[in-house]
């Protein structure tokens, strides 16, 4: 149930919801009330877990760098139950806790084996590739006409490029896009099948794969991986499929619905798409503001390990705090005129769109990357990017996605 207070006149809350998709739609009244009258708010989700909502940018980056305070160790959804995260699947494969699931210092020693698949260098050298699979999906997408710009862009281009780094098949990329879209799907809304049985399949193809590249390495983040050493081991094979199932669900679906926010963005914004088409250096400043705007992930949650003051309120051990980062991503102290959409925002970079220290999101870079090139493409392809329809969202509260946005692209 949605928690309110008795309280009359402008400490009135309005209704907190952020177990529900729609309260992020429109958030603006919701977000300027937690700011100036809770900054750290209990509250009580539909499913009746008790927690605390933090909302201002300076206390969600407090969390979030503070692992011995606040765990990621059980869980991170608003819903799941504590220590869900390290529960028994009956997939024996399924029996290891993802990466944003594990605390210091065993996390910093797996993040370090993955960042060396994902160097700032390694990102750089794939820009030529990532560039012209941009152009060669763009040129396929019709011009003047309505089109979905999900699918038309927006899901194939992360999804492709993220298939090119694992070294998927393209003729596989179909089925991963499908899997990606379950498995995101059934992280905290309702879905057609269980994240296990989902799982399960994901898993089946990546163990011919790995055994493929044991037998002949290739120059993909499965072959990195699965030749990977911790503390002088090979990762355990429960620990290999999980760093790929993060690597298939963060690479795709963070960077498609920030380019798909993106896209919504300048077309109810067109004097910020002039900007960029006059002035297309700006597509990486451009690319943080997009970032900062749709914020892919809205949530994320942390348990309390001790005793702790987070913004004048104590908190006890075994206390739960969601960081709600859409609405750190609209802080007036932080983000002037933060309900604007502005391309040349100077503050845009500080965005808490992927995460913070210790689970600052290690695809970072190539997420940007690949949104500074759609930018740059589109700035030099289309005069103009209108609305065509109401975008069609996601049913999950924590992923800010989308279903379906109907463009049309002016040449």
């Amino acid at each position: 149930m949605t928690t309110t207070t008795d309280a009359t006149g402008p400490a009135t809350p309005p209704v907190i919801a952020p177990d529900r998709p729609d309260f992020y739609w429109n958030g603006e009244t919701a977000f300027r009330w937690l700011q100036e009258n809770s900054p750290v708010h209990p509250w009580v989700s539909s499913k009746g877990r008790p927690m605390h909502l933090v909302s201002r940018w300076v206390d969600v980056r407090r969390v979030s760098g503070a692992p011995a305070d606040f765990s990621s160790a059980h869980g991170h959804m608003i819903d799941e139950s504590p220590g869900s995260a390290g529960g028994r699947p009956a997939d024996p494969r399924q029996d290891t806790p993802l990466l944003h699931n594990i605390d210091p210092p065993e996390h910093d020693k797996h993040r370090k084996l993955i960042s060396r698949s994902l160097t700032a260098r390694r990102v750089q050298r794939l820009e030529p590739a990532v560039r012209a699979l941009v152009r060669g999906v763009l040129d396929e997408v019709p011009v003047g006409r309505e089109t979905d710009a999900v699918s038309a862009f927006a899901a194939p281009i992360p999804l492709q490029v993220i298939a090119e780094l694992l070294g998927v098949p393209l003729a596989d990329v179909p089925l991963l896009g499908r899997w990606s879209d379950e498995l995101a799907a059934v992280s905290d809304a309702a879905g057609a099948r269980s994240r296990q049985e989902v799982l399960s399949e994901f898993f089946d193809y990546l163990d011919v794969l790995i055994a493929e590249r044991r037998q002949s390495p290739r120059d993909d983040l499965i072959t990195s991986l699965a030749f990977a050493e911790l503390d002088g081991q090979w990762l355990s094979h429960p620990e290999l499929l999980m760093h790929l199932w993060t690597a298939l669900v963060a690479g795709n679906e963070t960077t498609r619905n920030a380019i798909a926010g993106g896209v919504e963005a300048f077309a109810a914004n067109p004097a910020e798409y002039q900007r960029l088409t006059k002035e297309p250096r700006m597509a990486a400043a451009a690319a943080e503001e997009v970032l900062r705007w749709s914020t892919p992930a809205r949530y994320g949650g942390r348990t309390v390990v001790r005793p702790v003051e987070l913004a004048g309120h104590r908190l006890r051990p075994g206390d739960y705090v969601l960081m709600l980062y859409s609405a750190a991503n609209r802080d007036p102290s932080v983000f002037r005129d933060p309900y604007r959409f502005d391309i040349g925002r100077d503050s845009a970079r500080m965005h808490v769109s992927f995460g913070h220290a210790t689970h600052f999101c290690i695809g970072a870079q190539l997420a940007r990357l690949e949104i500074r090139i759609v930018l740059e493409e589109f700035a030099a392809r289309y005069r103009q990017v209108s609305g065509a329809g109401p975008a069609h969202r996601s049913p999950s509260p924590m992923l800010n996605g989308y279903q379906r946005l109907p463009v049309v692209l002016h040449g």
